[in-house]
């Protein structure tokens, strides 16, 4: 039988944490009453082959408008290469954090803020036209946000080992006010998209899970 030192009571079972407060449960569980039933598990091949289809698609789609920009204007965009070359990047970076087992999500947010900031340095270095802040980093956070999704219920993380995750993406979204305001960002369709749909996340979690980030808080920071 399971035991709950902080809320001081026994648990039947093999519960994963306490019913009450989702503490940490010492001692041994009990074998279940009826047979398990196996569920079909998300393998890291499922992961490298969704991954790959995703990056195929960034590159076919990157290609397209590269060759119609040239096309139309004579030019090809500037930030296509450095797009393509990000997600050749991010999809080599997925497979090596699957194979050393490291934790997938905290390697893609490091190396995903990482390239946020190295668009941005290049386009100040190139003359400032904005695509940084215009386009990159919305569509890199919203990326950011649907990857975390998909890594944690793919390999069925609980959800407060990985909401904190998106509470700091969240928090960092919220940056993109300032070149809003400072008229860096001439044209905020895309950054104005992509904070609310971190907002309407943060208020969902805030409204129905609530618990996970208050867990994901006490074992990220002690509160």
């Amino acid at each position: 039988m399971q035991y709950c030192p902080k809320c001081k009571v026994n648990i039947r079972g093999n519960k994963a944490g306490c019913p009450l407060c989702q503490g940490h449960l010492t001692q041994t569980p009990e074998d279940p009453a009826f047979p398990v039933l196996k569920r079909n598990k998300v393998t890291s091949i499922t992961i490298i082959r969704v991954s790959a289809f995703a990056f195929l698609t960034l590159e076919i789609i990157m290609a397209a408008i590269w060759y119609l920009s040239a096309h139309e204007l004579g030019h090809g965009f500037p930030w296509v290469p450095i797009v393509m070359a990000g997600g050749v990047a991010g999809w080599v970076d997925l497979l090596l954090a699957l194979y050393v087992r490291n934790n997938v999500l905290k390697i893609i947010t490091a190396e995903t803020y990482i390239a946020m900031v190295i668009d941005l340095v290049i386009d100040r270095m190139t003359g400032f036209i904005g695509w940084s802040v215009i386009w990159m980093i919305p569509v890199t956070f919203i990326g950011l946000a649907a990857a975390t999704l998909s890594i944690g219920m793919g390999t069925r993380m609980r959800l407060e080992d990985y909401i904190i995750y998106l509470a700091a993406d969240a928090v960092f979204c919220m940056l993109q006010i300032i070149p809003i305001l400072n008229g860096m960002n001439h044209f905020i369709w895309p950054a104005a998209i992509c904070i609310v749909l971190y907002m309407i996340m943060t208020a969902g979690a805030l409204v129905f899970r609530s618990r996970d980030l208050k867990n994901a808080s006490a074992k990220y920071f002690n509160v």
